[in-house]
């Protein structure tokens, strides 16, 4: 059995902390924004699917919660999740320079090949939850708008797990879990029924 390529995952770890605040910067977002999602991919993708960056609109948060309600926060179909948020004009698409992170997402991409597992996304997506927290450590408002809450966190494009609230718990501090729940804007964990998460398997 193949070994995971933790070389390559730290080698993209420490270029990732690094390209996304300035790949944000040079995108010239002019609207606030309430969250950056580092979106990932599995072999449903190609070899060169590194990973891209979505920035969702705050009026986007505003009109999921008019139009959806608690739903919206309880279900956490839309509130927190990527693909609901790539619509015209929900956010921004930003792209990140392919010059330091091919060669080791190539190394990552062959092993993921060889495994021929999803779940064995599982080291990546663990790599781009540490990164988040770090970038969680930034101050982003001279960088881009952002709100009070902005936040950093996975986006699983290959929709292996299906856990927007897993990934975002695992990239942020009990403290800021603390002030999103405080807030209203993630349900208590203990009064979901698992069914609720289950809206892509349908």
């Amino acid at each position: 059995m193949p070994k995971v390529p933790k070389a390559a995952l730290k080698q993209m770890e420490d270029v990732l902390v690094v390209t996304v605040p300035e790949a944000v910067k040079r995108a010239k977002i002019t609207e606030p924004v309430c969250c950056l999602r580092i979106w990932y991919n599995g072999t449903d993708s190609s070899e060169e699917a590194i990973p891209h960056l979505l920035l969702v609109k705050e009026s986007t948060r505003q009109k999921f919660v008019k139009k959806y309600g608690d739903d919206a926060i309880v279900l956490s179909g839309y509130l927190w999740s990527a693909d609901e948020a790539t619509f015209k004009g929900m956010s921004y698409d930003v792209s990140l320079p392919d010059t330091d992170l091919l060669k080791p997402y190539k190394t990552w991409y062959d092993y993921l090949c060889e495994m021929e597992e999803d779940e064995e996304l599982q080291p990546f997506r663990e790599m781009v939850q540490r990164v988040s927290k770090k970038l969680n450590q930034l101050d982003w408002k001279p960088i881009i708008p952002v709100t009070d809450d902005f936040v950093v966190f996975p986006a699983d494009g290959s929709h292996t797990f299906c856990d927007d609230l897993g990934d975002l718990q695992a990239s942020i501090s009990p403290a800021q879990w603390k002030r999103f729940e405080s807030a209203g804007w993630i349900p208590d964990l203990s009064d979901l029924d698992p069914d609720d998460f289950d809206e892509d398997d349908e």
